[in-house]
């Protein structure tokens, strides 16, 4: 079975449930019509609700049916990700991303700034140095890449071994976001300018200090989102 096939009946089951032809709660169609909705074979249908069942949108009740899970039953970060980025706008993805970044980055940047070694100062710079010369160049994608990879390394900073397998899901999602409001030169203006302080905290171990700066980035890029994203 061509894994490709599996992927194109996932993603049009998403669509499907982002546009409300699946409920949580309600029994999916039988197996012919579920296959021809999401124009696939009935074994490529068959694995494709095995995989939708191991990820916990549905429930398979033998002699039932199959059922569609809620949200919050789901396990699978990456596909609750992508099934929200389908039914929300982007300033609402954005809004919802800035919350858990501030909840995750203001205490991962304080144990940056207890734990950074000299090697990962030099990597935030270069990172800082990159996205200076993409703002300048007017570069927006080059510009969202530094970001995030200035921000990854205060994550590796913090030591923490789970915090990138937590952020990792999230990847391309922030990476859509950043590239919107990148492409806004004030936005760029104003993060050069908070990473700056959020690096000379860290670069001088100020705990406090660095979780302070992050806070304020993370209220700036809210603002900035609901200025920018529709």
């Amino acid at each position: 079975m061509r894994k490709d096939l599996v992927s194109q009946g996932i993603d049009r089951m998403l669509d499907g449930i982002a546009a409300g032809d699946f409920r949580p709660g309600e029994a999916l169609p039988a197996e012919a019509e579920l296959a021809a909705y999401l124009d696939v074979s009935r074994p490529t249908m068959r694995e494709v609700i095995r995989v939708l069942a191991d990820r916990g949108m549905v429930q398979v009740i033998h002699g039932r049916g199959t059922y569609l899970n809620s949200r919050d039953q789901w396990t699978d970060m990456v596909t609750l990700v992508d099934m929200v980025s389908r039914s929300m706008s982007a300033r609402e993805v954005g809004e919802y991303l800035v919350e858990i970044r501030r909840m995750i980055e203001v205490g991962s940047c304080g144990y940056a700034a207890r734990r950074a070694t000299p090697d990962d100062l030099a990597a935030m710079r270069l990172e800082l140095d990159r996205y200076a010369e993409a703002s300048e160049t007017g570069d927006a994608e080059a510009a969202a890449k530094a970001d995030l990879a200035f921000h990854d390394r205060v994550f590796r900073s913090s030591r923490n071994p789970f915090l990138t397998a937590i952020i990792k899901p999230l990847e391309v999602a922030l990476s859509q976001s950043r590239l919107r409001t990148s492409a806004v030169p004030e936005v760029r203006e104003r993060a050069a300018v908070h990473h700056r302080r959020i690096f000379e905290a860290i670069e001088r171990g100020d705990e406090e200090g660095a979780k302070n700066a992050m806070r304020a980035h993370m209220k700036q890029t809210r603002e900035d989102i609901a200025s920018f994203l529709n």
